[in-house]
């Protein structure tokens, strides 16, 4: 299985694909690895009737035990 970087994922025309492993830096400089998840993310409005309104994709990783996700952007190529 290919490893795409964080910026990859990001690029312009990239289809991210669900499961897909990702390496990124996080804020710390330490190199993550996890997969990418996609999901629908509702606008929080009450009375919204086109939610949800796109589709996003993040990468899920661990820090220790606990999982932890990083926002990669808006998911392009997902029906």
């Amino acid at each position: 299985m290919q490893t795409v970087t964080l910026d990859e994922a990001r690029g312009a025309g990239r289809q991210i694909l669900a499961g897909e492993r990702i390496a990124f830096k996080d804020l710390g400089g330490r190199v993550r690895i996890g997969t990418v998840r996609i999901r629908e993310v509702r606008c929080g409005k009450k009375n919204c009737k086109k939610c949800p309104h796109k589709i996003y994709a993040y990468a899920q990783y661990r820090v220790g035990k606990k999982v932890t996700e990083k926002y990669i952007g808006v998911a392009r190529g997902v029906n």
